[in-house]
């Protein structure tokens, strides 16, 4: 490497990490990564919605049923924690979990306050309580 001539002491650039010699930076106006993502490539989320979307054949008892293969995963592990998988017993109760199947809505606490019910209004006496105040001293 070059050492700096006295023309370019007066503007001496630091290399070390994330500052690479001015010679091996990206020119301006180019990106580093020219040919980019291929167009029409997909990533993993939407390679795994159409893996799980596809429709698959079933036999259910005497009829042949055509459901998503999303279903048919979640029909097996139901069948499998019938037979008291203990794996498929938990994957069943965690989807159950993520649904909201094991909220109780009659549990304020659980599920909140109604949103359209306002709360009963309170007196000023009430609110200034609050704050440790009363009506006098305001």
């Amino acid at each position: 490497m070059k050492k700096p001539s006295s023309t370019t002491r007066d503007s001496i650039y630091e290399v070390g990490y994330g500052k690479p010699p001015k010679a091996n930076q990206f020119r301006r106006g180019r990106t580093g990564n020219p040919r980019g993502k291929r167009q029409g490539e997909e990533n993993t989320i939407s390679a795994f919605k159409r893996i799980v979307s596809k429709r698959v054949k079933i036999n259910d008892g005497e009829k042949v049923r055509t459901i998503t293969l999303a279903e048919a995963v979640i029909l097996k592990n139901c069948n499998a924690a019938v037979q008291k998988d203990p794996f498929a017993m938990s994957n069943i109760f965690r989807l159950a979990e993520d649904a909201g199947e094991f909220v109780d809505f009659t549990d304020a606490k659980q599920v909140g306050r109604s949103i359209a019910v306002p709360e009963k209004a309170k007196t000023i006496e009430e609110f200034l309580a609050e704050f440790g105040r009363s009506p006098e001293t305001e």
